[in-house]
């Protein structure tokens, strides 16, 4: 089993006394969920492993998703699906920052420090009906991802992930081709130093931010229309159709895929990937849907898309005993 806290693979020890039953990890001692080890392979745990630099919208959307999931009635859709926090750290997490975003206000940018994680159980999402998960979510500061030597300090959870996001802001880069290379060069290097190997995971490259680019590309709506429909749209009642709503988000990671080369020139980053992951996909967000305002939003947020690299990360994390 794993430990989401030091991130060891272990059996876990059991405490009972006449009123309780306890468990912790052998390694950290960390106290772990009652039900996160007694479920274990009821909601096997996906590793939710976000990498990006600073300012690109890690903390954000994960802020974005929590309240996608808790408040944009996905229910509705899906008939029989709820969310439960496994530990009383995560329902503070989520709930504080469904509150903030719902107040207009934006959550701080993360400390560079190794993170727990929010532990989140998934119930009955119908593009995977065989199994459901528990996510483990880690976000760390964006300094972490500037240096191999800081990756291995700070998210050394990346090492157990079987897909992991990179989120990239291109409004927030000058040269996104060589910092998009840089950002991967980084991230591989230090995959080696951790004891990891890319090559056994998968990658969803996923482009934060999404509003912005008419502004930072202003040929965007002329050359990637279709783009900016699928973000624009991002229609809620589309995912009642999931086989449909899979179909599209293929279509458009080869779009994007095609977009990154064509339009950012990014064949180093491009051929790279291909060769150090197990399969590379596409995905772009807006999380909040509008730009803020001195770190206020001036309207009701309204993410577009946040559950797309959500999506790709558990349909590419499947557990080693379901294939």
């Amino acid at each position: 089993m794993l430990c989401p806290f030091c991130l060891a693979e272990d059996r876990f020890k059991r405490e009972r006394t006449r009123t309780s039953l306890s468990y912790s990890c052998p390694n950290c001692n960390e106290p772990l969920p009652a039900l996160y080890v007694q479920q274990y392979r009821q909601y096997p745990p996906v590793v939710i492993s976000a990498v990006g630099f600073r300012q690109h919208g890690k903390t954000v959307y994960f802020a974005a998703l929590f309240y996608a999931l808790k408040k944009l009635g996905l229910p509705q859709y899906w008939s029989t699906f709820f969310t439960m926090a496994l530990n009383e750290d995560s329902l503070a997490t989520v709930y504080d920052n469904v509150g903030l975003l719902e107040s207009g206000e934006l959550p701080l940018s993360t400390p560079k420090n190794f993170p727990r994680p929010t532990m989140l159980r998934l119930e009955d999402i119908p593009f995977f009906r065989h199994v459901d998960y528990t996510l483990l979510c880690y976000d760390t500061g964006g300094e972490s991802f500037e240096r191999p030597t800081q990756l291995v300090q700070y998210a050394g959870f990346v090492r157990r992930a079987r897909s992991v996001m990179f989120l990239i802001s291109l409004s927030d880069l000058q040269d996104p081709a060589e910092e998009m290379h840089r950002l991967l060069n980084t991230y591989v290097v230090g995959m080696g130093e951790l004891g990891g190997a890319a090559r056994d995971q998968h990658l969803v490259v996923v482009y934060t931010k999404g509003d912005r680019l008419p502004l930072r590309l202003p040929q965007w709506g002329e050359r990637w229309p279709d783009l900016g429909e699928y973000l624009r749209d991002g229609s809620m009642e589309s995912l009642a159709r999931p086989r449909g709503y899979l179909r599209r988000m293929h279509r458009v990671s080869e779009r994007l895929r095609e977009f990154t080369q064509e339009e950012l020139g990014a064949y180093e980053f491009l051929n790279m990937t291909g060769q150090s992951f197990r399969s590379v996909a596409f995905s772009m967000v807006s999380s909040l849907g509008a730009e803020p305002e001195e770190g206020r939003m001036p309207v009701q947020i309204a993410p577009r898309r946040v559950l797309d690299p959500l999506l790709w990360t558990i349909e590419r994390s499947q557990p080693r005993w379901w294939g």
